[in-house]
């Protein structure tokens, strides 16, 4: 299966739902928690998005063939959405996040680089945009990946399942969501190819 195949098997049901569930996150919970507790600062916001989104997801978008995981990175745990009908899994992340992470120096991968790295390996990504970050931006060799990998899914997906990798990446302004595409990276989280889902932004 290569990238748009596997876009578009990405149902308009599934690609709305996602939407509702980080738009529930900005234009509900996020209010009702500031009006609820009068916080003097909101440092910690930010933080208490990616927890809410996380918790629509679960209450929103789970069930018949899509199954939500959880995976632990220290104190940090995440969430994984599959869709085991067309063997696809996807992260949530902003995109000032992606932005950042293409950029780092890191001792350890980054849970995203460990997924597309073993899920997307045969994805390549157009040869005008590797230029951007040069081939073996990962930094980290096979071995390394496919066991941060198994740590992850400990088991749930095997590599040779025939799963691919999207990342749902988002932005927001003055509070509201204002860019949500669906990504497949490749290995050294170059974009290959990507769908909009910003006709299912709602004011």
């Amino acid at each position: 299966m290569n990238a748009d195949t596997t876009l578009n098997c990405i149902s308009a049901d599934f690609q709305r739902r996602v939407v509702d569930c980080i738009n529930m996150a900005l234009q509900d919970d996020l209010p009702r928690y500031l009006s609820e507790f009068h916080p003097d600062t909101t440092n910690g916001i930010p933080h208490q998005i990616g927890d809410w989104i996380n918790t629509n997801i679960r209450k929103h978008l789970a069930g018949n063939n899509i199954e939500v995981i959880e995976f632990t990175r220290y104190s940090w745990k995440g969430k994984i959405i599959v869709d085991r009908e067309n063997h696809v899994t996807y992260t949530i992340m902003r995109e000032k996040r992606l932005s950042q992470l293409r950029r780092e120096k890191r001792d350890k991968p980054h849970y995203l680089q460990s997924i597309v790295g073993v899920l997307n390996e045969n994805f390549i990504a157009p040869s005008r945009q590797l230029t951007l970050f040069g081939e073996g931006y990962c930094g980290f060799d096979s071995e390394t990946i496919e066991q941060d990998y198994d740590s992850i899914f400990k088991g749930s997906i095997d590599k040779t399942d025939g799963y691919h990798h999207c990342a749902i990446i988002y932005e927001t302004e003055h509070g509201e969501l204002a860019d949500i595409n669906i990504l497949i990276l490749d290995k050294n989280l170059v974009e290959v190819s990507r769908i909009s889902l910003n006709e299912y932004i709602k004011p």
